[in-house]
């Protein structure tokens, strides 16, 4: 599973995460998940398909829910900016096609967005929000997951500085939503970089 090329981290790192995995059962139950910091494509490409075998023990005991980046951005996008407020396009401007196409893809963003917060355990593979749509949904997923006593697991290639500066330029709350936000996880998370 470790090559030789795996550095010291890593093998820290997977090291930390067989330990977390082998007591799913309590973690989860404590809410304890990870934050993942400095993943370049390689180490979260190997760092997720980890979690993926390991939590493949555990079906159908376990819910959860991979997202890579692209598809929770995608989903953002839909939910906050093309659906936004889930009102159907008005009657007379559209045909039954377009009515049926918005209503499917209302469904599907919302049952996205269920088991993103309703899972057992959440895994986000690349974290790297770049538009205030994609940080007020993530903020607000894990918010849901944190009242909840949900676990999540989040892989970005970004070091904290990388996302506090993120926080800043893009949310409205700023630093104080970096707080908030990292404040959250770092109760309820391990950390690694």
């Amino acid at each position: 599973m470790i090559g030789e090329n795996v550095s010291v981290q890593d093998r820290d790192l997977l090291g930390r995460l067989t330990v977390y995995f082998d007591t799913l059962h309590s973690r989860l139950r404590e809410g304890q998940g990870w934050l993942i910091f400095n993943a370049d494509r390689n180490r979260t490409r190997r760092v997720s398909r980890f979690i993926d075998d390991r939590l493949r023990e555990y079906r159908p005991l376990v819910s959860f829910f991979m997202v890579p980046w692209r598809d929770f951005a995608l989903n953002a996008y839909m939910l906050k900016v093309e659906l936004v407020g889930n009102q159907p396009p008005e009657p007379r401007s559209t045909d039954e096609r377009q009515r049926r196409e918005y209503a499917l893809a209302g469904r599907v963003t919302q049952d996205i967005y269920y088991q993103m917060c309703y899972s057992d355990l959440l895994v986000l593979a690349g974290v790297d929000p770049t538009y205030p749509h994609e940080l007020g949904y993530l903020d607000q997923v894990i918010f849901e997951r944190c009242r909840n006593r949900r676990a999540s697991i989040l892989i970005t290639p970004q070091m904290p500085q990388g996302l506090e500066e993120g926080f800043a330029n893009l949310s409205v709350a700023g630093r104080e939503g970096w707080k908030r936000f990292f404040g959250q996880l770092y109760d309820t998370c391990l950390i690694a970089m």
